[in-house]
């Protein structure tokens, strides 16, 4: 475990057509920002979605090319492959009320999209890959 001081609170909007991941990623470089949290809600156009599965240890992908709401979109900020890294879950609800939702995947396109990202002070979490479960998760010293 590690210990943050907020650093600074980011908000705004991506524009209709951007691709999540992508808009996201481009805000935390311009930024320089390596640790934080990210909250987002509003409206997609399509949305790629990710399972992992547990015993290949592998992501099941699935494209929805349909309009949604975000119902909830939260994630995290790190540094993988030596790049500012969002992991993000998402949940979406769907024309007749019925939800779906899973890690997001680049392919999300943006309908309308609010975001806060919350920076962090501190050592930043670095994603390595990790053979025990198959993901690419952080690596913090004298903890498993």
């Amino acid at each position: 475990m590690r210990k943050y001081e907020l650093s600074k609170i980011y908000q705004g909007r991506l524009k209709k057509g951007d691709d999540i991941i992508q808009g996201i990623t481009e805000i935390l470089k311009d930024n320089a920002m390596n640790s934080g949290v990210i909250f987002g809600i509003g409206a997609v156009s399509s949305a790629k979605l990710g399972y992992f599965n547990q015993v290949d240890k592998k992501y099941e992908e699935e494209q929805f090319d349909e309009m949604m709401e975000i119902v909830s979109l939260n994630g995290n900020i790190s540094i993988k492959n030596n790049e500012p890294f969002p992991h993000l879950h998402a949940a979406f609800s769907k024309r007749d009320f019925s939800a779906i939702g899973g890690h997001l995947l680049p392919g999300t396109m943006v309908y309308a999209f609010e975001f806060a990202i919350f920076a962090l002070d501190g050592e930043h979490m670095v994603r390595e890959f990790d053979a025990d479960t198959g993901l690419f998760i952080w690596q913090v010293g004298g903890n498993p």
